[in-house]
């Protein structure tokens, strides 16, 4: 087993009926920053922003005074029914009525649009009670429905272990001149706890949050995921932003992102501010990396046959206090 991908790259914990959750979370930057100054011209009257198919930016304005706004920037943009904040008490409010087995929701910001998720494992009455109240939104909120459950993707970039199970590590960091593994909480919770490949946990949360901080003790810790893809900067993830993933088990693998701030429950655990991207993982590849370029975007945590969810990394390394590898 090589000792770095992430170069050292994803958990995996071996656990029946778990699935491996592989988080890396990085907010978007640079590329972001023309809409980013357009949305904050425009204040509240904004659905936010996302990547159309070409890769370019697209601002939602409510009027054609934002409209304008935005073509004199030279931005692209488009007139929708609702902003960006009230997609997001909806979200919230969402949040409070309490999380369902096996069942999400979060934003959509291409389609203007809070979706719903649910399953053919969602418990039906909790399923009927949350279409229910998506019904009373309108077109604000969409349902839509899915075979199968949410799972944990735990087992993994490249492999970490702690002798009983499997996870992939997600990134390498560092604080204090001390070199750092970034990775998925659950896979500490459900996989048995550290040490992870001899190096003892110094951090995690699990569940709310999902992530993992151990230390990496192999000695090395370039700032690079398995394919050799340089990370120089964490970012959030943008809906229509193409990323590709990592994993101990799937390798590498590729997709967009389709959802944001998302909340799900899957095996009797919620996670929140997730975002969900069409890349397809599998068990062992939890904790594994999200990237986009040079931007790392999140950590693995869990999702379906079609469906990957990360924990963004720009929360995790705000939690922990860490950087990127100086070297």
């Amino acid at each position: 087993m090589r000792t770095t991908r992430a170069k050292i790259g994803v958990l995996g914990a071996a656990s029946a009926g778990l699935l491996a959750l592989s988080l890396a979370t990085t907010p978007v930057a640079s590329a972001a920053a023309g809409p980013d100054r357009v949305m904050s011209s425009l204040g509240a009257a904004t659905g936010g922003y996302y990547f159309d198919e070409a890769g370019k930016p697209v601002v939602n304005v409510l009027n054609d005074a934002g409209l304008a706004t935005a073509q004199s920037s030279g931005v692209t943009a488009k007139v929708v029914r609702h902003s960006l904040g009230e997609l997001t008490g909806v979200k919230q409010h969402l949040d409070s009525l309490g999380s369902v087995p096996n069942a999400g929701w979060g934003l959509d910001i291409a389609r203007n649009q809070v979706v719903v998720d649910v399953y053919d494992a969602t418990p039906a009455a909790e399923r009927d009670r949350l279409v229910r109240t998506a019904q009373q939104y309108g077109d604000l909120i969409r349902v839509d429905k899915h075979a199968g459950a949410m799972s944990l993707f735990i087992k993994g970039g490249e492999e970490i272990t702690n002798g009983k199970g499997y996870c992939s590590n997600g990134f390498n960091v560092e604080k204090d001149g001390k070199k750092l593994l970034l990775s998925a909480g659950h896979c500490e919770v459900l996989g048995g706890g550290g040490p992870w490949n001899g190096g003892k946990t110094v951090g995690f949360k699990f569940p709310d949050e999902d992530n993992l901080l151990a230390e990496n003790a192999s000695g090395e810790g370039p700032s690079e995921v398995g394919d050799g893809t340089k990370i120089t900067s964490f970012a959030d993830a943008v809906v229509g932003e193409a990323i590709k993933r990592d994993g101990r088990t799937s390798g590498v693998t590729s997709g967009k992102v389709t959802k944001v701030d998302y909340t799900f429950e899957a095996e009797g655990y919620t996670v929140y501010h997730e975002f969900c991207t069409t890349a397809k993982s599998a068990g062992g590849d939890s904790g594994g990396p999200a990237y986009d370029g040079g931007k790392g975007l999140g950590t693995l945590s869990g999702g379906d046959s079609s469906t990957s969810c990360f924990f963004p990394a720009s929360i995790s390394v705000k939690r922990y206090g860490v950087s990127l590898p100086r070297s």
